[in-house]
C-alpha cells in the first residue's frame, strides 16, 4: 500500500538538472578558508569571496560513484517518538503555559517512556536555565539531562567555544557507560539557506573532525521564505543544498552516505510565520520520494507536527495527515508526540493523544494476514441460526490483534456517554496522565560519581564562557 509516483520521470530530471545548475553557476558561500580548501579536494572551485562551485560533470560522477544502498521496499509504517526543544510546558490540569523546570522535564520524559512502543525521547537544547550556569552552556546541560533521564541528546553545539567541553562530556560518559565514544557522540549543526555555510558551523565541523568525531550538518529551507515559493523552486534549492552537504561530508569522512530528506518548512504569506502542519510540507515529502528513487538512495520525511497551540482537531488532523502521507510515500512516517505550535509547546495531554493517533495509523497500515485459517471457514460453517460471531473463542483469540482498541477515543453510544460524565478524548488523556502520576517516582540513571565528574566539566566551562545567546 504505497503511493504511486507524485512526480513524473521528466519532472524529476528537470529538478535534478536545475539543482546541478545551482551548484555549478551559483555555488555555496563557505565562510571558512580551511573548509573551502577541503571542498577543493572533492572538486570544488573556490573564488576570492569564498563561494564554492561544483561542475555538473563532477557532481554527476560523485553521485554515481558513491556507496549505494539498495532501496528499502518496506511495508509503510508510522513511528512515534517525543522531542523536547526550547519549549513551554502546557500543564495538563490547569491548561496554563508554564516554564519548564527539572521536575517537569523528568516527568514528561518518564511519561513518554511509559507508553509501550514509544520511540526515542530526544532532548535538543534545554528548556530552562540552571542556577549558576550561563544560558550559553545549554548544549552542555542538554547532554547531562538526557543521560540522567533516559533521553537521546539532540546534538546541539551552538557556540564553538563549547566544542572542547562537549567532547570532554562525551568522553566522560563513554567511559562510565563502557561504550565507545562514537556510540555516545552526537553533534549537529545547520547550514543557512539559501546556500550559505556559516563560519561557526565550519569551526565546529573542523574541531570534531580533528578528534575523529562525526558532526552532521543539515539544512532547514523554508518555502516562501529562505527558498522559492513554488514547489519546483523549493525542491531545486533543497536538492542542491543536500547534494552540497553530501560533498561537504565526503570532504571530511570516508564513505559519507548520500541520503535525502524532505525537511522543508513553509511560510504563511499573510504573516511570514513558519508553519509545519500545512499540505505543502507533505507534498515536498512525496516529491522527494520520487527524487530518491531517481538516485537510488534512502530518503526520510519530516512529519507529525502541528501549528495548533492546544490539543484540538487541528493538531490531530495535521499530525495524522502528515504522518500518513509520508508513510505512504517514503515507507515511514513520524509523529512527534506532545509537541504543539511546531515545537514551542510540550503537552502531556497531546502526547497521549498523539500516541493513540500513531497506534491508529499503525493499525490502518498493518500488513494483512490472509490464509485459509484466517478466512475462518470453520467459524462460518459452525454458526447456528440466530447467532453471531461476537464472543466466540475464535473472536476472543484475535480481538487484540485484529481490532484497534483506543483508550481515549469514543466507545459508547450517546446515551451511555451522557450517563458516564460526557468525557472527551482530552479528559481520558488527563485520566491516563493522573493514573501514571500515582506511581511515578523521579530518579537519575547516572551514578553520583558520574554526576560529579560531568558537573565539574560544566562548571569549568561556565567559568570560561562569556558569550550570551
Amino acid at each position: 500500500m504505497r503511493l504511486s509516483s507524485f512526480l513524473s520521470g521528466s519532472q524529476v530530471e528537470t529538478i535534478h538538472r536545475n539543482a546541478l545548475r545551482v551548484l555549478a553557476e551559483v555555488g555555496v558561500l563557505v565562510e571558512h578558508e580551511e573548509v573551502a580548501k577541503r571542498l577543493r579536494s572533492v572538486g570544488g572551485e573556490v573564488d576570492e569571496s569564498g563561494r564554492v562551485r561544483f561542475p555538473s560533470t563532477l557532481v554527476e560522477r560523485a553521485l554515481q560513484d558513491r556507496t549505494k544502498e539498495a532501496p528499502v521496499e518496506n511495508h509503510p509504517k508510522v513511528s512515534v517518538f517525543s522531542g523536547i526543544y526550547q519549549c513551554q510546558y502546557l500543564d495538563p490540569i490547569s491548561g496554563a503555559y508554564l516554564p519548564f523546570d527539572r521536575d517537569k522535564l523528568a516527568f514528561y520524559l518518564a511519561l513518554a517512556a511509559s507508553l509501550p512502543g514509544m520511540g526515542d525521547r530526544v532532548l535538543l537544547g534545554l528548556p530552562f536555565e540552571e542556577p549558576g550556569i550561563p544560558i550559553s552552556c545549554g548544549p552542555l546541560l542538554e547532554k547531562v539531562y538526557s543521560w540522567r533521564y533516559g533521553a537521546v541528546p539532540g546534538g546541539a553545539v551552538q557556540l564553538s567555544e563549547l566544542c572542547e567541553p562537549l567532547l570532554d562530556l562525551f568522553e566522560c560518559h563513554a567511559s562510565w557507560s563502557g561504550r565507545p565514544l562514537r556510540e555516545v557522540f552526537a553533534a549537529c549543526g545547520y547550514m543557512l539557506s539559501p546556500l550559505r555555510l556559516a563560519r561557526v558551523e565550519c569551526e565546529q565541523l573542523l574541531f570534531f573532525a580533528k578528534h575523529d568525531c562525526r558532526m552532521n550538518i543539515g539544512h532547514q529551507p523554508n518555502q516562501g521564505g529562505t527558498a522559492p515559493i513554488t514547489l519546483a523552486g523549493v525542491l531545486t534549492l533543497s536538492l542542491a543544498e543536500q547534494i552540497f552537504l553530501f560533498l561537504l561530508h565526503s570532504a571530511f569522512y570516508e564513505n559519507a552516505p548520500f541520503e535525502l530528506n524532505g525537511g522543508v518548512t513553509t511560510t504563511d504569506p499573510r504573516n511570514v510565520m513558519a508553519v509545519y502542519g500545512r499540505p505543502e510540507k507533505q507534498r515536498v515529502n512525496a516529491a522527494f520520494a520520487d527524487i530518491a528513487q531517481f538516485y537510488g538512495c534512502p530518503c526520510r520525511g519530516h512529519s507529525g507536527l502541528s501549528d495548533a497551540k492546544v490539543p484540538t482537531t487541528e493538531a490531530g488532523a495535521q499530525k495524522a495527515i502528515g504522518a500518513l502521507l509520508t508513510a505512504l510515500a517514503l515507507g515511514e512516517g513520524f509523529i512527534e508526540a506532545g509537541l504543539l505550535s511546531i515545537d514551542e509547546v510540550c503537552s502531556p495531554v497531546q502526547m497521549v493523544l498523539d500516541y493513540e493517533i500513531a497506534k491508529a495509523l499503525s493499525a490502518l497500515l498493518a500488513e494483512p494476514t490472509i490464509n485459509d485459517i484466517e478466512c475462518a471457514f470453520d467459524e462460518i460453517a459452525g454458526l447456528k441460526a440466530g447467532e453471531g460471531f461476537f464472543g466466540t473463542e475464535f473472536s476472543a483469540s484475535r480481538c487484540r490483534t485484529e481490532m484497534f482498541l483506543p483508550k481515549t477515543w469514543s466507545k459508547q453510544s450517546l446515551s451511555g456517554w451522557l450517563r458516564t460524565g460526557c468525557k472527551v478524548d482530552t479528559d481520558y488523556a488527563r485520566d491516563w496522565i493522573a493514573s501514571f502520576n500515582t506511581n511515578y517516582c523521579a530518579g537519575s540513571l547516572l551514578s553520583d560519581a558520574e554526576e560529579r565528574e560531568l558537573s565539574t566539566i560544566i562548571s569549568k566551562a561556565a567559568r570560561g564562557t562569556t558569550a550570551v545567546i
